[in-house]
């Protein structure tokens, strides 16, 4: 194999090195990608000069930089972007929790611990909570006692 092939087959592998890492993560296949670019580089610079090699340089930064916006724009729209990347919980109905209001007195039941703060369930909707003073366990009943602005203050059921 030539200079040239390695110089390609060097940038080309640190490509797909460098997409691989989305699948992947632990930053190593990132930085074996990271120094394949850089071997092309330095190989490019020995075998050619140092103005083939600034060329090569050159080229490789503009095709990582224009990789990477295009990567950020097309990837989420793709079916493996999609299963990959974060939803919004709220559209589903399942995960978030809604802003309280007007839930004073009513009762309810603890989803997580609530070791000062954590997440209940009040009249069919994820409330995010705060204990007065108790532990309360995941399961307890609970009562709401007073609404803070944006905090909701429960109380075990007694």
């Amino acid at each position: 194999m030539g200079a040239f092939e390695a110089i390609i087959v060097l940038a080309l592998v640190g490509f797909l090195l460098i997409a691989a890492e989305t699948f992947v993560p632990g930053l190593v296949l990132g930085i074996l990608g990271g120094f394949c670019l850089i071997g092309a580089v330095v190989a490019a610079y020995m075998n050619y000069g140092m103005l083939a090699g600034s060329f090569v340089f050159a080229g490789l930064a503009v095709v990582t930089m224009v990789g990477f916006v295009v990567w950020m724009f097309a990837f989420p729209h793709t079916p493996i972007g999609r299963r990959i990347m974060l939803q919004k919980t709220l559209e589903s109905g399942e995960g978030g929790t809604e802003r309280a209001t007007g839930l004073q007195g009513r009762e309810g039941v603890a989803l997580t611990p609530l070791r000062l703060s954590g997440t209940a369930r009040i009249e069919g909707r994820k409330v995010d909570v705060v204990a007065e003073s108790d532990f309360i366990n995941a399961g307890d009943a609970i009562t709401v006692i007073r609404e803070e602005g944006m905090r909701v203050v429960v109380r075990k059921k007694h």
